[in-house]
This record gives C-alpha cells, structure tokens and sequence, in this order.
C-alpha cells in the first residue's frame, strides 16, 4: 500500500517532524551548556573567594598571632581539617560507615597521591623560602604546560584546539602581571622545577581519582588526610627553619581563634578546590590560581588606590580575558560534545510516541 511508504513523523522525510526535532535538540544544547556555565563559574567562584579568605587569615596568622611557622600552619590545616571530616561523617556517614566495614585499605593509586600531596605541599613551602617571588611565580605559571605534557605522556589527551589561544594568553598575562625580579641560583630552580613537576602531578592524579572514581571532594579528603596528616608533622622539624621555637609558643585565645579562622579558611578552599577539578579540569584550576593576582591588580586599581605599572595592568587584563574565553569554550565545547543532535551520533530518529513524550517533559542537559 502507499500508506507504508509514507515517511515516519519525524524522520528525514517528514520536514515538519524534522525541525521540531532540530529545535528541541537545540534547545538541550543551550539548556547544558547555561547549566555547566553556571556551575563551572559557581565552583571557580567560590575556590577563588576562598582562596583569598586563604590569604588574608594566613597573613593574620603570620602578623598578629606571631605564628612564624609555615610547615606546622598546614600540618594544623591538614589536622583540624581531617578532624572535621570525621565529625561530618558522624553526622553524615559515608557509604562505607553505612555498610560497617569501615573505609577501605588505599589501593597504589591512593598511597601514591597521598605522598605526592604532601610532598607537594612541602615543596611549595620550600620553594618559596628559596627562591625570589619572580622565580616562585614562574613556576608556578610552568604548572600549566606541565600538565598539557603530562596528560598527552599519560592519557594520549590535549586541549581541544581552540582552547589553544586562551591558554597562551592567560600564561603570558599572568606572566606579564606578576613576574618581576627573578634572580636565579642552582639550589633554588632546582626546588621550583620540582614544585612544579610535583603540582602538575597532584592535580592530574586528583582529577583522574575524582572523575573514575565519581568521588566528592569530602571522599577524597577523607581517604587521604590522615597519612598526609602525619607526613607533615614529620616533616615540620625538617622545613621549618625556626621549629625548635615552636614548643615555646604561647597560644592566646585572639592567637587561637585567628589559627581556627585560617583552619576554616584553608578547609573551604580545599573542598572548593576539589569540586572545582572535578566540575571542569586540572588545567582549569590551576588557571584560576594563577589569575587570582591578576584579579588583585585589577581590582586594586579600579577601586582602591593601587598603581601598577603599564605592565602589569596589560598582563592583568589579557590574563582576565584569557580565562573568561578559555571558562566560555570549555562549557560550550562540553556542551557540544554531551549534546549533540541523534542523528550526528549515528542514533536513529525518535519515534512518534517518544517525541510525545519527550513534549510532556523538561529538557535537560546531555551527559558531557
């Protein structure tokens, strides 16, 4: 009968059919990538709020509760953290506590982070105390391709091409905004290119457990801390250089709340910046952490009375607008990938009774 050879609603020989089918594949597309716009920009927003909330307690820390004491200030973060933890998973057990076994013994991939995070933050410690503010921030800005490298080595992965650009920009900016006298010496480029290495690493190990393991930010903390815990304490007497003066520290109770908002601080932006790994990427984060300065400068010239010079404020505002585009195609890039139209996918159209269906109910972002 002619009747079967008619074409199916919505399929390639019904126009009609078909662009209700486009219009509603477009409609998913716009939906996922404003809702992993907001939720990559929610998650960077908070990590680097928290960050400077880092910065401001540790200055407190170091200035008004006389607390000259780097390592052991992140042991005391890392402890009074990890005790927290295990309050919120009284309160809140994991899935673990539920099934009564307890948490499970770390596998390889777990013992080797956790030496890798404490080695890392000991390193960044001593990097800092050796090197001029130039040098330390230059390798920090080396942290970036480091990963790019690392990933390609490991997983045969690179940034998507036209993500290229907005790396290099940012770089060059944060480069040009915060790098000034760098004077170097043997001992001390050595200790950055280590740091270096060592951050790159921590944060492809971290994305790589958060995202296989479809672990939260608490999981992860939970798991590690402890052992990471114990390693900084051990090597507080090693890196810090006035540890023999530490027993004779008198706490007040201004210097301990001080050294509890620090704690706080520091908790809020680990747990921010887990999340925020997790939500877009290692190198995303670490971007951030570079454009926190930049964010600073521009800040302090637009509404306080900072000057930097013609410089800097040029490096501040290529590496500002080098993070907004490189924030603006990770999503929309994501976005095409999670939610492209069936029929490029190789899926067949749907069925009547499906598109009825699908008209009865929200549209919802695709799986990036």
């Amino acid at each position: 009968p002619s009747g079967a050879l008619s074409p199916a609603p919505g399929s390639c020989g019904d126009p009609c059919g078909c662009a209700l089918v486009c219009r509603r594949h477009r409609g998913r597309f716009y939906s996922f990538v404003m809702s992993a716009l907001v939720a990559q920009a929610g998650s960077l927003a908070l990590n680097l709020v928290s960050g400077v909330g880092v910065v401001l307690a540790n200055k407190l820390v170091f200035t008004t509760a006389r607390f000259s004491f780097p390592t052991a200030l992140t042991a005391c973060h890392y402890a009074t953290n990890f005790l927290l933890l295990l309050c919120l998973d009284v309160v809140r057990p994991s899935a673990e506590s539920r099934r009564g076994g307890g948490a499970e013994p770390l596998d390889r991939q777990l013992m080797f982070l956790t030496a890798v995070w404490a080695f890392h933050n000991a390193l960044s410690n001593l990097s800092l105390s050796r090197n001029s503010v130039g040098l330390y921030q230059v390798s920090k800005i080396l942290v970036t391709p480091l990963i790019v490298a690392l990933e390609y080595a490991v997983y045969r992965r690179l940034p998507h091409a036209r993500l290229a650009l907005p790396l290099l920009g940012a770089c060059l900016g944060v480069a040009l905004a915060t790098v000034s006298d760098v004077s170097f010496e043997v001992r001390g480029a050595l200790t950055a290119a280590a740091s270096a290495c060592a951050s790159a690493l921590l944060k492809v190990l971290q994305q790589d457990v958060l995202q296989r393991r479809d672990w939260s930010s608490l999981e992860l903390m939970r798991r590690t801390w402890g052992p990471q815990t114990l390693l900084l304490v051990l090597s507080v007497p090693l890196l810090d250089a006035r540890a023999d003066r530490l027993p004779q520290y008198e706490p007040t109770a201004e210097r301990v709340g001080i050294l509890l908002l620090s704690c706080a601080a520091a908790f809020a932006l680990n747990v921010s910046a887990l999340y925020a790994i997790k939500l877009t990427s290692a190198i995303a984060i670490v971007l951030l952490s570079q454009g926190k300065t930049a964010v600073t400068l521009l800040g302090g010239y637009l509404f306080f009375d900072g000057q930097p010079n013609v410089r800097q404020l040029g490096g501040a505002t290529i590496a500002v607008l080098s993070l907004g585009t490189y924030s603006y195609l990770s999503a929309t890039l994501g976005g095409a990938a999670g939610a492209a139209p069936s029929s490029q996918r190789g899926e067949d159209p749907p069925t009547e009774a499906e598109s009825a269906r699908e008209q009865q109910q929200p549209l919802k972002g695709g799986d990036a």
